[in-house]
């Protein structure tokens, strides 16, 4: 079960490039409000923004309602709140029934977007899809954060291969995707709990889209003991060794099989 509240009245008219940006959350109510203001703080025009709270037990809910309290920044925003635990597939579930998009980002709560992200992005999937109408989404690079925000190393993703995506967890959220891409992939598998992102991405590559790389990092991934791919202790522990450098991050996230 669920419930709806409206952080924000819609306004009567989608913008024809609206983009929704849905922001999955378990107990991160001490990171949530930074990746909220990423979002208001976006110089594409329109957004909305839709918060799904998977039960949270922490201050999660009376952090995403001070963010918004008072904000006219964005197209519309959402507030979902799960009853019962459901996992970050559902609450992706939920999110993509409610978006009105023609584009969707999937930004993890403790993560956040660099202000040109929208923008650079979506000007990348526009010109690249006059060019291959198969092209679905575009990924990037991200910097690496410690807990506090401060910046380790440039986390790198890979230039896209269809054969690898089975094999090898290298897309990224937030990846910006058309609706129509991970639209057609959902109802997503809600028993799935672990290498939720790798289930996602083989589901939409199989519908036949496929992604484009931007060899830049335009977010920001945080790092800390309780990331669900547990990437944050290895790369924290990898940090506190002395051991720098950028790391490809395929080695560190989980694939759907194994």
């Amino acid at each position: 079960m669920k419930n709806q509240n409206n952080a924000s009245t819609a306004a009567a008219e989608t913008p024809e490039h609206l983009l929704t940006v849905a922001i999955p959350n378990y107990n991160y109510g001490r990171y949530i409000s930074r990746a909220i203001e990423s979002v208001l703080a976006q110089d594409y025009a329109d957004v909305e923004l839709i918060v799904v709270d998977d039960a949270s037990s922490d201050n999660s809910v009376a952090e995403v309602e001070a963010a918004l309290a008072g904000q006219d920044r964005l197209h519309r925003a959402e507030l979902i709140r799960f009853e019962t635990n459901q996992g970050k597939l559902a609450a992706l579930n939920a999110a993509i029934e409610a978006a009105t998009g023609r584009y969707f980002i999937i930004l993890d709560a403790d993560d956040w977007l660099a202000e040109h992200y929208a923008t650079r992005a979506i000007t990348e999937l526009r010109a690249r899809r006059e060019q291959n109408d198969a092209i679905g989404f575009i990924y990037s690079d991200c910097n690496l954060m410690d807990i506090d925000g401060n910046y380790i190393d440039r986390g790198r993703s890979t230039p896209f291969d269809r054969d690898l995506v089975g094999k090898l967890s290298f897309l990224p959220e937030p990846a910006l995707t058309l609706t129509e891409a991970i639209r057609d992939a959902a109802p997503f598998d809600v028993s799935i709990r672990q290498a939720t992102k790798h289930h996602k991405w083989c589901r939409i590559v199989a519908n036949g889209w496929i992604g484009h790389y931007i060899n830049e990092p335009l977010f920001y991934y945080r790092m800390h003991d309780a990331n669900m791919s547990g990437i944050g202790e290895r790369v924290l522990a990898e940090s506190d060794s002395g051991a720098r450098g950028e790391r490809i991050l395929s080695g560190y996230w989980q694939t759907s099989h194994g």
